[in-house]
């Protein structure tokens, strides 16, 4: 069952706003109050947006996961630029999608022309579905826009999707115990040059969660996310680097390929995002864990060579309390000045999480002119939770989706804008 959690998705897209408003405040041009709750229909039990895209119009595109009696699918929205749903699209502004019943979506990524793909879990393989800018699916795609790919005997998710250059698709997740990387043609086939037979498994090598990819500029990846335990039942963030051809780049790290970082006081951290700065310096972003079981906003920042940046925060590390003892980061993403924006979650109360934005200065100290002290908090009332994202920064403002979750178990997905 969904749990009662936000996820919170964040962008931020072209719009003007008064010199005068204050960053990171609500933006009221968007839907009177700068929030809007999605209705996927009376059939349905739950709904959350996992993942939001605005396109070059300023209209807001959402995926995430419906519960409709015992079935989960994937839910994609629309909505114009003002808040209201687009009409354009399915005619309602939504659209319900179902692989296996069994469908959790991660990511919507663009495609071109107004296009996109939504991937994520399909039961227990990797799940895409392709739609066409009104809302169809695109029968070019798979199977009728569909594709579901078992890559292990186990679980199999995807967390992750990046559109390449030349169109083919990659996506990043976890198989079984491991990282699992995959390419795909434009077409939906695996492509057979990667990997074998489309497909990286990292697992004896380098056990772990993967959470999210990057294509550098030269063509190698980054896989982030969480390592695998060490002796003392420690575990931190995790980064790995592949070559063109899916190998672990030995130029990374200490040699394999591979980069851990657990913070000094800390007894586990995951990572959930990370960006590459045009100077080639990598960003990670996810949750830090003390004694008794505390957690707080965490960045790291690294060379390109994988080795710790001491020019940001202390020794590379930068984490930060945004209220109480429960934080965490679930996005990234950088601005042009290079102020990185990180979206996640905080505590309320021991019941309610609330939606968070932090914006840092690019020496991994909080920026006091976002929201006064750097910190964003946005509530939906007490006793609601408010949970996990994924971001990107273009200009403007800043476009937050997940769920409004209740104590009752229910939940609405949701959209926000606040000003940046």
């Amino acid at each position: 069952m969904l749990r009662a959690a936000l996820v919170a998705a964040v962008l931020v897209v072209t719009a003007s706003s008064p010199a005068s408003a204050q960053s990171g405040a609500l933006d009221t041009s968007f839907s009177e109050d700068g929030k809007v709750l999605l209705h996927f229909g009376p059939d349905t039990d739950a709904s959350a947006s996992l993942d939001v895209w605005v396109t070059s119009s300023g209209k807001v595109v959402t995926a995430g996961p419906v519960i409709t009696g015992t079935e989960s699918v994937f839910g994609v929205s629309r909505l114009r630029a003002n808040g209201t749903p687009d009409p354009s699209f399915r005619g309602t502004g939504r659209r319900l999608t179902s692989l296996t019943g069994q469908d959790v979506p991660r990511r919507v990524v663009p495609t071109g022309g107004g296009a996109f793909l939504v991937g994520g879990s399909a039961g227990n393989a990797f799940g895409l579905v392709a739609f066409r800018p009104d809302g169809r699916l695109d029968r070019e795609f798979g199977t009728g826009g569909k594709v579901t790919t078992d890559v292990s005997a186990g679980a199999d998710e995807i967390r992750d999707v990046r559109v390449q250059p030349d169109g083919s698709i990659l996506v990043a997740g976890t198989a079984g115990d491991g990282f699992a990387v995959a390419r795909y043609l434009r077409n939906g086939t695996l492509d057979a040059s990667f990997g074998n037979g489309g497909v990286v498994l990292t697992t004896d090598a380098f056990p772990g969660h993967a959470e999210t990819v990057r294509l550098q500029p030269d063509g190698r990846l980054l896989v982030v996310g969480r390592s695998e335990a060490d002796d003392r039942g420690y575990y931190g963030f995790a980064v790995a680097r592949y070559d063109l051809e899916g190998a672990l780049d030995p130029t990374f790290g200490g040699g394999d390929g591979l980069v851990t970082t657990l913070p000094p006081g800390r007894e586990y951290t995951t990572a959930y995002a990370v960006i590459v700065q045009p100077d080639g310096r990598i960003v990670v972003g996810g949750s830090a864990f003390g004694e008794g079981d505390y957690s707080d906003f965490c960045l790291a920042r690294y060379r390109s060579d994988g080795t710790p940046d001491p020019a940001f925060g202390v020794d590379g590390v930068s984490v930060k309390t945004i209220r109480l003892f429960y934080n965490g980061i679930f996005a990234l993403a950088r601005q042009r000045d290079g102020k990185i924006v990180a979206a996640g979650w905080t505590l309320l109360s021991f019941t309610s999480y609330e939606f968070a934005v932090a914006r840092y200065r690019a020496d991994g100290g909080l920026d006091r002119s976002f929201s006064q002290d750097g910190r964003a908090v946005i509530g939906f009332g007490p006793r609601h939770a408010a949970k996990q994202g994924a971001v990107a920064v273009r200009r403007g403002r800043i476009v937050a989706a997940g769920q409004e979750g209740r104590e009752s178990g229910r939940g609405s997905a949701f959209v926000v804008r606040l000003r940046q």
